[in-house]
């Protein structure tokens, strides 16, 4: 007979949609369980860590973890654009650090994590989810819980067989070495544009402190089947300028990881179910960043989880109030990050000379903001102020429109 376990919540996933999630969960006095296919929490490594700042200080992530950036610049075939913040916005993060103090974080709130435990399917009684069936350590182990949070990534191991995530129709699907490098600035990152280095999306060069620095090539799968590590090996051995400032090279570690970016789950909660991070689609699909909003609708998950189980109504009626605010909260810019990711993995390096020429005469501000990919009324206002010049663009119109047809 398998071994049982019971709980009022059940996670999936140790990433820190999941974790987040368990904190705020946890926090209340329920019983919190989250489930972790890998071996240990934070490692593998799926993502090259390059975050905000600003927003990783509010939730709390300690300052050692934060290797702080004050250049950036952008290189295309014919044009680079570069810029200088004083207050250093950019950060890459310790991820293997990072995770594993949320976990530290949720099990001191009371969680229990586990891990090397794969789950493999809901487990439905009656119609009606009431757990999930996992593999750990090689036994088979059924898990009971009054409510499920999916935050089990791209796979979205529970969502999908039950109808809530969509087929990905196209994804980000990267490759990343981690090098030694004591050439490279170490307060300094560069994205790479064009088909000199990759056929679509984008390369990276990110410093991570201790002389390391990740660089990594992502293309947009499946319309792209250039393989990444390929392209990235073949940056490595080239001659390019930065090839060049990256030498000697050794690597230490690699990478490789795959993220949605065709925009969200159509729905993200069901009877005793609710899903969120990667396995839900929201992410911001330009840069492929899901930490940020990870972090903070994990915590919504996990507050929406303990208030159904606190009011014993875990009923999908009950937990639409999830979905509503996070939608409320990122729904616009996740959608406007996958219709603006459509348009440019069409770019040719005519058109990425052309924006990197645009973005040298752009308020540093405002070129964050962008990045950040957070279209809001807040992002129009800071444009209209800096450079309203950049909404006789093509690909800002786009997004102008976007915003403010959305708060019509």
């Amino acid at each position: 007979m398998s071994p049982k376990l019971i709980t009022d919540i059940l996670i999936v996933g140790a990433g820190p949609a999941g974790l987040s999630a368990a904190r705020s969960a946890a926090e209340t006095g329920l019983s919190v369980l989250v489930l972790e296919k890998s071996l240990e929490v934070g490692y593998p490594i799926h993502t090259s860590g390059g975050s905000w700042t600003r927003e990783l200080r509010e939730f709390g992530i300690p300052e050692h973890f934060l290797h702080l950036i004050h250049e950036h610049e952008f290189i295309s075939s014919n044009s680079r654009a570069a810029f200088h913040y004083g207050f250093p916005e950019i950060c890459v993060i310790d991820i293997r650090g990072v995770y594993q103090h949320l976990a530290v974080q949720a099990s001191l709130a009371g969680a229990e994590i586990l891990t090397n435990t794969l789950v493999k399917e809901p487990l439905i009684e009656q119609g009606k989810l009431c757990g999930a069936r996992a593999v750990r350590n090689g036994q088979q182990l059924e898990v009971r819980a009054k409510l499920v949070i999916d935050a089990s990534g791209l796979g979205a191991v529970l969502g999908r067989p039950l109808g809530l995530s969509r087929k990905v129709e196209s994804f980000g699907n990267g490759a990343e070495y981690e090098l030694i490098a004591p050439n490279w600035q170490q307060d300094k990152t560069v994205i790479l544009l064009g088909s000199g280095y990759l056929p679509t999306g984008y390369a990276w060069v990110i410093p991570c402190g201790g002389q390391r620095v990740r660089v990594g090539f992502g293309v947009i799968s499946p319309q792209c089947r250039a393989n990444p590590l390929e392209l990235l090996e073949r940056f490595i051995r080239g001659g390019s300028e930065t090839a060049r400032q990256l030498q000697p090279v050794s690597i230490i570690e690699t990478h490789l990881g795959s993220v949605p970016n065709s925009g969200y789950a159509e729905k993200t909660f069901a009877d005793n179910l609710l899903i969120a991070g990667d396995s839900a689609g929201q992410v911001l699909g330009i840069a492929g960043e899901g930490i940020r909003l990870a972090l903070e609708i994990g915590r919504l998950a996990g507050e929406t989880a303990a208030r159904a189980i606190r009011k014993n109504n875990t009923s999908a009626n009950f937990l639409q109030s999830y979905e509503t605010a996070w939608k409320k909260r990122f729904a616009r810019s996740i959608e406007i990050n996958a219709r603006m990711n459509a348009i440019l993995r069409n770019y040719s390096d005519a058109q990425w000379d052309k924006a990197v020429n645009i973005l040298k005469d752009v308020d540093p501000a405002v070129v964050v903001a962008l990045m950040k990919g957070y279209f809001d009324l807040n992002l129009v206002k800071l444009i209209l102020t800096k450079n309203p010049g950049l909404f006789t663009y093509n690909a800002m119109k786009i997004i102008r429109k976007a915003i403010t047809d959305r708060l019509q």
